[in-house]
């Protein structure tokens, strides 16, 4: 590749994640992520006559996230007429598809600049259960709808990849603490972008809590079958956000006297059996592994969606990242988990923390629902 055709990530930034019912209900999927769109304009001195595309993710595209929301998000913010946009969904991973789709078009030679992200507002679009009411009647009788809800696929990872209650429960710990830490020193002061709401400006997540022990997770109940181990301290939080990247050509960057926080590297997606679709990050991230030639200890940081700690331990065990270099800042247990803003917020704080660590190769990988997963690679 060619500087003309390299892809690189010239600003990363995410609104703080808000609870369900929290900070953000009263604020528009549309609101959210305007403002990241403008705040990413103005830090970088970019305008609408230098951005091709936006390609924005968003998972559950009804009421206010539908009618192509990239468009309505991109008529809404500074970028105005001019800049076409498109909504993407692949599920948990749709931002990160953006990310991907955007680097994609940069090394064909399509764009030259395209804003990149995603936004879920689960308070405002929540996750009911209408979705499953719709399911294809041959899909429900192969899979059984039962089996395909989101938390009984990760009382399966745990049953059969035998992860038990109390690793869950440790490991949701770990995430609490660790989010709590980096909040504390500062560590997400440079991606976060605060939100003026109605009652006031939010500039740190929501969901966090420093106090929480392996013992207080213990005294929870399983949530979603009585003999189970998942609950709702084990399991991600449902949360509102967005996340945003600006990708670009390593030459545009140096054109427009961009920082390139780092290079985007191989990509890879793959499918699993959705009824334990927390396992999907093992084999895209083998297939990424494959693909760039690299074995998991060449990476000095990896993000993991932690969409349950059922997921993450039994991924974490079978590629065998070292703990110390795992989701250094807690995920989204803690801080969230808005389902189309999360392929993004990944990468916006692994890119961060690389910089803050001088690292050289940094992943970013998550499970999908309905059985799927994806990786992607960043280089300093």
């Amino acid at each position: 590749m060619t500087d003309a055709t390299t892809p690189v990530i010239a600003a990363a930034y995410r609104t703080p994640q808000g609870r369900d019912g929290g900070v953000f209900a009263d604020v528009r999927s549309e609101d959210l992520s305007t403002r990241l769109v403008d705040h990413a304009l103005a830090e970088t001195g970019l305008s609408s006559d230098h951005v091709d595309d936006l390609m924005w993710g968003v998972a559950q595209q009804r009421t206010e996230q539908d009618n192509n929301v990239a468009r309505v998000i991109a008529l809404l913010s500074e970028l105005g007429e001019s800049v076409p946009a498109t909504s993407i969904n692949r599920w948990c991973a749709s931002s990160m598809q953006a990310i991907i789709s955007a680097a994609d078009a940069v090394t064909a030679g399509n764009r030259d600049c395209v804003i990149a992200g995603g936004v879920e507002n689960m308070s405002r679009v929540p996750m009911d259960g209408d979705s499953y009411q719709h399911l294809h009647p041959e899909l429900s009788e192969r899979y059984n709808v039962f089996q395909l809800q989101m938390g009984m696929t990760a009382e399966k990872v745990a049953e059969e990849y035998d992860v038990s209650r109390e690793a869950q429960d440790e490991y949701a710990a770990r995430s609490h603490r660790r989010a709590a830490e980096a909040t504390d020193s500062g560590r997400f002061d440079d991606e976060i972008v605060p939100v003026e709401t109605a009652d006031g400006l939010v500039d740190e997540d929501e969901g966090i809590r420093p106090d929480t022990t392996p013992e207080t997770l213990a005294e929870l109940s399983p949530a979603f079958t009585g003999d189970g181990t998942v609950t709702a301290g084990n399991a991600s939080q449902i949360s509102d956000g967005a996340a945003l990247t600006v990708v670009t050509s390593r030459a545009f960057a140096e054109d427009h006297g961009l920082d390139v926080l780092a290079e985007v590297g191989t990509n890879a997606v793959a499918g699993v059996d959705p009824t334990v679709m927390g396992i999907g990050p093992v084999p895209a991230t083998r297939d990424l592994l494959d693909r760039a030639g690299t074995t998991i200890d060449d990476y000095d940081l990896v993000e993991l969606n932690e969409a349950f700690a059922s997921q993450c331990e039994y991924a974490r065990r079978e590629l065998g990242i070292d703990e110390d270099v795992y989701n250094v800042n807690g995920g989204a247990i803690a801080i969230g988990h808005p389902l189309g803003a999360s392929g993004a917020r990944l990468p916006v704080t692994l890119l961060h923390e690389m910089e803050k660590r001088d690292a050289e190769r940094g992943l970013a990988t998550l499970c999908v629902g309905f059985g799927q997963g994806a990786a992607v690679e960043f280089l300093r």
